[in-house]
């Protein structure tokens, strides 16, 4: 039945028009030689903070372990190239696809694929389902160009390069970002507090392998490196998972007693788990669970960017990025630009420029030395996690229902 419905939902879906900026636009604001880094990094890491993926942006805050890091340059100006409106208020951050194809999806409960040029439709997907939305819900697109969508409703659905669907799986709750390391495991974690994996089998195939109850409420999407180890976020407390290949086990669960959790998880590269809360501090945790440091800082909904190279990039609601360093939980840097709070989460090019948006409905772009690149005007509040192109480009949408491409 279930199935059906998203059928239906389907083909009652058509390309439809689209608004573009006749003209580029140029970022008003401050002027680019501005310093912004209340403390800037000294010493650039020597290692890029992003590794290669299958396709530019195949995720939320670009992989499964949330680095927030393309290996491409992203942009020096604030030059729109296009505006595109949509049907409502885009709070999920956008992905793309192998051939640059930007997907993104509105409160509206359809999903855009978006030709990167123009902002035109190549095709949609209506859900049939317009709950709204959160910063933790995006699609995933697989290596074989599958798009993995978190519906506004209890489902996952699989959508072929072309808009067509595939297969749907029920799920306990409305699921949020789904997370693979290798493209064939995933793991999908929904806002009942339930964790799933699937595995994703040719000629559009698949199978729900298991489900595990973490807590009564999350909001987090999973985190993982593929050793079968995952992390999520449920109620205060982040929970850590083996899969064993036909079970999930709980191996344990970590609350810090600081209010309660609302942002995903990050997993650096020596296997240390971030944890970000509504209340007083960031928190890190070795993989068996014993705290390695916690850093003072005030509320935050920004999901942290953690690099390969050992650093985390956290938004807070002074409008401060706090870069800390993953070994020791030392700040490394901090940049602040203006005072919006930041919900969305920080990404990164490869030359360690600094990206990021506010309420106030600023987006940014900042040097790794602290220089401002841009401030950039949406005119409406910034709950979006930004997305960098081959080409590029910054995506980001705002809560107007304008999806911007910034050149």
């Amino acid at each position: 039945m279930v199935l059906s419905c998203v059928l239906a939902a389907a083909c009652a879906a058509g390309p439809s028009a689209t608004s573009t900026s006749a003209e580029p636009q140029r970022a008003t604001g401050p002027n680019n030689s501005r310093q912004v880094a209340e403390k800037p990094l000294v010493t650039l890491p020597s290692t890029a903070p992003g590794s290669a993926s299958w396709t530019p942006w195949p995720a939320a805050l670009h992989d499964s372990r949330h680095s927030g890091a393309s290996t491409f340059t992203g942009p020096t100006t604030g030059t729109v190239r296009w505006h595109r409106k949509l049907e409502g208020a885009v709070t999920a951050g956008p992905v793309i696809g192998q051939d640059g194809t930007i997907y993104a999806a509105s409160n509206g409960g359809v999903l855009h694929a978006l030709d990167p040029a123009t902002g035109t439709d190549r095709w949609t997907y209506d859900s049939g389902h317009t709950d709204g939305g959160d910063l933790s819900i995006s699609p995933l697109v697989l290596p074989d160009r599958t798009v993995l969508w978190p519906t506004p409703g209890a489902e996952l659905v699989a959508l072929s390069p072309t808009g067509r669907p595939l297969w749907s799986q029920p799920l306990p709750g409305q699921p949020t970002s789904p997370a693979s390391a290798d493209g064939h495991r995933i793991y999908v974690g929904d806002l009942s507090g339930a964790v799933s994996a699937l595995d994703v089998m040719g000629a559009g195939g698949h199978r729900l392998v298991w489900t595990v109850q973490v807590g009564s409420i999350s909001y987090g999407s999973v985190v993982t490196d593929g050793t079968g180890r995952l992390y999520t976020t449920a109620d205060t407390a982040l929970v850590a998972i083996d899969d064993h290949g036909d079970a999930g086990t709980v191996v344990w669960r970590a609350d810090p007693h600081d209010d309660i959790t609302e942002v995903s998880a990050g997993l650096a590269g020596d296997g240390t788990a971030l944890l970000g809360t509504n209340g007083g501090r960031e928190w890190a945790y070795h993989p068996d669970g014993r705290p390695a440091w916690n850093a003072p800082r005030i509320i935050t909904y920004s999901s942290p960017a953690v690099t390969t190279s050992g650093l985390a990039y956290v938004g807070d609601h002074t409008g401060r990025v706090h870069v800390f360093d993953i070994a020791d939980g030392a700040e490394a840097a901090t940049y602040r630009v203006g005072p919006g709070q930041i919900w969305s989460s920080t990404v990164l090019d490869r030359t360690y420029r600094l990206y990021f948006a506010s309420q106030d409905g600023h987006v940014f772009g900042v040097d790794s030395g602290g220089t401002l690149l841009f401030d950039l005007d949406l005119h409406a509040p910034i709950d979006s996690y930004p997305a960098l192109s081959a080409d590029g480009a910054l995506i980001i949408g705002a809560r107007n229902g304008i999806l911007t491409s910034v050149g």
